[in-house]
């Protein structure tokens, strides 16, 4: 009997154990405003896919108003600058947890200016439903920039605070490894890729493009190198394999990605037609808003 109940309290403890959360953050802060986010219908499916994608949030240490995303090491850093509002925090959080969704879905392997386009709107949306006000953005002083991208999807459209999200993607940053690339800027690298079988400068063109990487911090010019000399080991006749290959899989990869665009921004469209009150009451909220024209 004793043996059946030791075994009943080992299998239950590996059970709890197989149903833990990941932990995504050791910053109580950001922890807080994960509970925000999660008061949200499209928040807590966020939350969700983090724990089945788990990636770790930390403060930024370098300067940079802005999400900065490590793909290969899967986190995600938050400027500490924010700490002065939970909410600020969360929205924060959740634009930068939803652009990496959408690289986990689509298989990008960098931000490129749409997926800011994307983040852009669902931040907007999240704010709208949890009641975001003058007096929190307040709290944050260095939250301008967002408060004003909020005010444009409020005062103005969907469309416009998308712009403004390109604009501002395609803008000279170091500090937040921008301009970023477009999907338009992938497609035409990807199609001189294809047209260069057989030619050397197929090898040049994929270390250019991991040299542009380097320069915004995305990996480093070890892995650059150590990139372009796996792909000149190749015997010769790999190489044709490898390029035919390599072109379907990133045409897959952008095809995936424009078709998951088009429904975020059809989702956004019925999401503004079912919260026009919502909406209404923002623009009484913001009406003194100053945006960038």
């Amino acid at each position: 009997m004793k043996k059946h109940l030791a075994l009943l309290a080992c299998l239950a403890a590996c059970g709890c154990a197989a149903h833990r959360e990941a932990r995504l953050t050791s910053e109580p802060s950001i922890e807080r405003a994960f509970d925000l986010i999660g008061r949200t219908k499209d928040g807590r499916a966020l939350l969700k896919f983090l724990q089945k994608n788990p990636v770790s949030f930390e403060y930024a240490n370098t300067a940079g108003l802005c999400h900065k995303l490590d793909l290969k090491k899967r986190t995600i850093l938050l400027p500490p600058e924010y700490r002065g509002s939970d909410l600020v925090l969360a929205l924060a959080a959740a634009r930068a947890a939803h652009i990496y969704r959408l690289y986990v879905r689509t298989g990008l392997d960098e931000v490129i200016s749409e997926e800011e386009e994307l983040g852009a709107l669902f931040q907007a949306r999240l704010a709208l439903e949890l009641g975001v006000t003058e007096a929190e953005f307040a709290k944050a002083p260095d939250s301008a920039a967002m408060k004003t991208a909020f005010c444009t999807y409020v005062l103005e459209n969907s469309r416009y605070a998308m712009t403004q999200a390109r604009r501002e993607a395609l803008s000279s940053d170091p500090d937040c490894r921008r301009p970023l690339e477009t999907l338009e800027n992938q497609r035409v690298w990807l199609d001189k890729t294809r047209k260069a079988i057989n030619d050397e400068s197929f090898y040049q063109l994929l270390y250019e493009r991991d040299l542009v990487r380097v320069r915004k911090g995305a990996i480093t010019q070890a892995d650059a190198m150590k990139n372009d000399a796996r792909v000149r080991a190749l015997p010769a006749y790999e190489v044709y394999r490898y390029q035919r290959t390599f072109y379907d899989k990133q045409s897959d990869i952008f095809s995936r990605f424009a078709k998951a665009y088009e429904g975020e921004v059809r989702s956004d469209a019925a999401w503004r037609e079912a919260n026009k009150e919502r909406l209404d009451e923002a623009r009484s909220e913001f009406s003194g808003c100053d945006l960038i024209k």
